[in-house]
């Protein structure tokens, strides 16, 4: 085996390691979330209608991957503000889905 063979082999390991983590956190993130497109939610600032979502590293206070939902700020009983702009919430910062209060910032039990 020569170094050039090392190299290639080893990169070759490493890229499917990384795809690994990436499945993995995807399954993660999803597997503990109850919000769907379309949910109203809020955080501590802002009351959105989910669009879409991604997975992303965590935050300081929750390490592990969480999903970021975006979506257009609404007002507080559902309607959209008169001058929309859109918005992102992150999971660990739910406070209600479809305005019932969340256990533990939407990470189920």
């Amino acid at each position: 085996m020569t170094i050039q063979e090392y190299r290639e082999a080893l990169h070759e390991i490493n890229v499917k390691a990384e795809n690994e983590r990436r499945m993995l956190a995807r399954t993660f993130a999803t597997e503990h979330s109850q919000v769907k497109v379309g949910d109203y939610i809020s955080d501590y600032y802002d009351t959105i209608r989910v669009e879409s979502w991604d997975v992303v590293k965590g935050t300081y206070e929750y390490p592990l991957h969480c999903l970021v939902y975006r979506g257009m700020i609404c007002k507080k009983d559902g309607t959209p503000r008169k001058n929309p702009k859109s918005c992102s919430i992150y999971q660990c910062n739910l406070l209600r889905v479809n305005g019932e209060p969340v256990k533990n910032h939407g990470y189920g039990e």
